[in-house]
C-alpha cells in the first residue's frame, strides 16, 4: 500500500492585520494552493490513502468559503479512489461537550475518515474500530490506521493505553499531532522514551505539530512540517512523506509553497547610516523578488539602540516588490554565523527582567516558559491547554506560600 502524509494544512488562515489586505487574501490563498499541490501529487503517485496528522483547519470554527473549498478538494481525491483519514491537532480540536466538529461533518459526509479515541464518563480511554460511522482505527487491507490526534499534557496516558491495544499481527500505522520535544518548552511535545515502546509496535508513526521537517527513522516517527509558512519567520525543509508498505519505504517531497527570501546583518552600533549601508549590501546579495516574503535579521549588541524606524524599513522592501518583509532585531553580543540558525536569546533576556519582581525571581524560567506556552496557545484558541499551564504555574507559587508560612 502507498501512502501519503501530510499535516498542518491550517486551512483557512488569514494572517494577523486587516483581513481583506491584500497580504491577507493571498495568504489565505496559500494555504489552499498548497493542498492542491499535495493532492496532485497523490494522484500522480497513485497512492491508495492520504493521512492528515492534525490541524487541516487553522481554526475549529469555519467560513462557508473553506468548508466549500475543503470539500472540493478532498472529493478530487475521493474521485481518483484515494481515501482519506484525519485527526484533530490543537488548532481545529474540539471538547466534549462542544457542537460537532467539521471534521465530524466531514467524516459524516464520507471526504474523509475521522478517528479519535474514545473517554468514557469515568475517564476511562479505549480505542474503538470504525463502525461505519466513527471509530479509533479502521482497517484497510492488512494495515490498521489508528488516531490519537492532539490530547495536550495528556498524552502519555493516551499513548500507553493504545500500546495495550495494538494487534501485532497486523501493519500498524499511528496519526498523532505530536512529535519529539520536551514538553516543558515545547507545548503538544513528547519526550522520545516516551514513544519507544509504541514505535515498537508500530511501522510508521505520522507525527505533526511541528512545522518542519523531522525524521526519526529508529522510531519510525515522521512529521513532514507544514506544507505552507504558517508564520514567516519559520525556516527548515517543509513537505510530505510517501510510505511504501510493501518494502518499508519512506520517501520525503518538498511543499510548493510561496517564496521566502531570508538575509542576515550584523551591526556593532544603533546608527542609521550604519544600518542602512549595510542594508544596501543585503538586499544587493539577496534580491527582492515579486510576490516574495522577505526577512531581514539584524543582530546588533545587547543594550544597543537602534536608531532607525523598522515598520518603515518593512514598506520600502513591500514597495520594492516582497509581499510581506518583516526586520527581525536580534539583542547578542555575538555575531550571526553564517547560513547557520539563529540563536533564540529572547528567554534568557525575559528571566533577567521577571527576576526583577521579588514575587516571580524564584521561577522566572518556570514563568517565562508558561507565558511562552501561553503565546502558542492563544494562536489555536485552545483553552484546556491554557488552564493547564496556569494550573501548573500557580502551583509553583502556591508552593512557595506555603513554604513561607
Amino acid at each position: 500500500m502507498k501512502i501519503l502524509h501530510c499535516s498542518d494544512l491550517h486551512l483557512g488562515r488569514k494572517p494577523m492585520g486587516f483581513v481583506m489586505s491584500e497580504y491577507s487574501q493571498k495568504r489565505y490563498e496559500d494555504y489552499f494552493r498548497a493542498f492542491e499541490f499535495i493532492i496532485d501529487e497523490a494522484i500522480e503517485e497513485k497512492v491508495d490513502v492520504v493521512v492528515v496528522s492534525g490541524d487541516l483547519f487553522d481554526r475549529k470554527e469555519l467560513s462557508p468559503d473553506v468548508l466549500e473549498r475543503t470539500e472540493k478538494s478532498l472529493k478530487k481525491l475521493k474521485n481518483n479512489e484515494i481515501q482519506t483519514i484525519c485527526v484533530e491537532g490543537n488548532h481545529d480540536r474540539t471538547f466534549k461537550g462542544d457542537e460537532k466538529s467539521w471534521l465530524e461533518y466531514l467524516s459524516e459526509e464520507e471526504f474523509i475518515y475521522f478517528l479519535e479515541p474514545f473517554v468514557s464518563e469515568d475517564g476511562k480511554i479505549s480505542y474503538l474500530p470504525w463502525d461505519g460511522k466513527k471509530g479509533s482505527y479502521i482497517q484497510i487491507g492488512s494495515i490498521r490506521f489508528y488516531g490519537v490526534g492532539y490530547q495536550g499534557f495528556q498524552f502519555l496516558e493516551y499513548v500507553r493505553e493504545l500500546v495495550a491495544n495494538l494487534d501485532l499481527n497486523y501493519q500498524n500505522i499511528v496519526l498523532m499531532h505530536t512529535s519529539v520535544g520536551d514538553p516543558e518548552t515545547i507545548m503538544g511535545c513528547v519526550r522520545k522514551k516516551d514513544l519507544i515502546e509504541l514505535s515498537q509496535k508500530c511501522v510508521y508513526i505520522a507525527g505533526g505539530h511541528i512545522h518542519t521537517k523531522q525524521a526519526f527513522e529508529d522510531m519510525h516517527l515522521f512529521v513532514p512540517g507544514a506544507p505552507e509558512y504558517w508564520d514567516i519567520g519559520e525556516r527548515g525543509e517543509k513537505g510530505f512523506f510517501i510510505y511504501e508498505s510493501a518494502n518499508d519505504k519512506v520517501t520525503f517531497h518538498e511543499s510548493k509553497r510561496r517564496k521566502k527570501i531570508e538575509t542576515f546583518m550584523n551591526l556593532n552600533d544603533g546608527s542609521s547610516d550604519s544600518f542602512f549601508r549595510e542594508l544596501k549590501k543585503s538586499l544587493e546579495k539577496n534580491k527582492v523578488e515579486k510576490g516574495c516574503l522577505y526577512v531581514l535579521n539584524v543582530r546588533i549588541p545587547f543594550g544597543v539602540f537602534l536608531d532607525v524606524d523598522t515598520k518603515d524599513v518593512e514598506r520600502k522592501i513591500e514597495k520594492m516588490g516582497a509581499l510581506k518583509a518583516w526586520v527581525k532585531i536580534n539583542l547578542s553580543n555575538s555575531s550571526f554565523e553564517k547560513e547557520t540558525e539563529l540563536v533564540d536569546e529572547v528567554q534568557k533576556i525575559e528571566e533577567e527582567i521577571v527576576k526583577e519582581n521579588p514575587f516571580f525571581a524564584s521561577h522566572s524560567r518556570e514563568t517565562v516558559q508558561a507565558l511562552n506556552k501561553l503565546k502558542t496557545i492563544h494562536d489555536s484558541q485552545n483553552l484546556e491547554d491554557s488552564f493547564q499551564v496556569l494550573e501548573k504555574l500557580f502551583a509553583f507559587f502556591g508552593g512557595r506560600k506555603n513554604e513561607d508560612k
